[in-house]
């Protein structure tokens, strides 16, 4: 089983182009997937994808109040958690429309093959990123040659993108940790990802190249920017010392 986890705010019409997507994908490649859908309280109406119908399960859950992108998934990974088993398949992607789902039949494929991580790279060979400023491009190569430097790991090169594939018993050693997800936000994925390479050494991890399209994203970027580079520095340093 494959399970997508999709956690949004206010990402209504971007929602419904990744459904729809999906319910393509499930025609083309007959894969069994489930989307779980996480509605950080949105505002907009969101609220409609809880009755969808389609050729996939989506289990749709929102919260009370907005908690941010960490929680969001922490409330995600808890619902998997529940029907998983440790050889399913869990797929993080943010629900801007911006990850090509059509990859997803791939990663699978090398979460097949002897992988237990799949991560789609901006940092490989035919991949591009397309509708993103020069300062977010600047950023995106800072975080990569800084992770580089204090986490190091094989095959590892984008610390940051969030649309990866993982065998779930990956994810349920993080969920044992019951304050992980907690005082975090678009971070999330470099900590989780540093997590898994200090906690499993001999862990088969691959990138595989994709076209980041924000230029096919509707509305604003929920990112705040100097919060992000705030805790991103946080992350790679802070805890690097304290843990020397």
């Amino acid at each position: 089983m494959i399970y997508i986890l999709l956690p949004a705010y206010n990402e209504e019409k971007n929602l419904l182009k990744i459904l729809e997507k999906i319910e393509r994908l499930v025609d083309r490649e007959r894969l069994k997937i489930t989307v779980v859908l996480i509605d950080d309280c949105s505002t907009d109406n969101s609220i409609r994808f809880k009755n969808y119908k389609s050729n996939f399960r989506l289990l749709y859950k929102a919260h009370k109040k907005n908690s941010g992108l960490s929680i969001a998934m922490e409330t995600g990974f808890k619902i998997i958690n529940e029907i998983a088993n440790d050889e399913d398949i869990v797929i993080t992607l943010d629900s801007d429309n911006t990850h090509p789902i059509e990859i997803i039949s791939g990663m699978f494929k090398e979460i097949k093959n002897s992988n237990d991580i799949v991560i789609a790279s901006r940092f490989q060979k035919n991949s591009k990123v397309k509708g993103v400023t020069f300062f977010r491009l600047i950023m995106s190569y800072g975080a990569k040659y800084l992770f580089k430097l204090f986490y190091p790991f094989k095959n590892l090169n984008d610390y940051t993108c969030n649309f990866r594939a993982y065998k779930f018993y990956l994810i349920k050693k993080i969920l044992k940790d019951k304050t992980f997800f907690k005082n975090e936000d678009f971070n999330i994925a470099a900590k989780i990802i540093i997590f898994l390479t200090n906690s499993f050494n001999s862990v088969n991890l691959k990138e595989i190249p994709f076209i980041l399209g924000y230029d096919k994203k509707i509305g604003k970027s929920k990112m705040k920017i100097m919060k992000t580079i705030f805790l991103t520095l946080k992350l790679i340093i802070f805890k690097k010392f304290l843990n020397n």
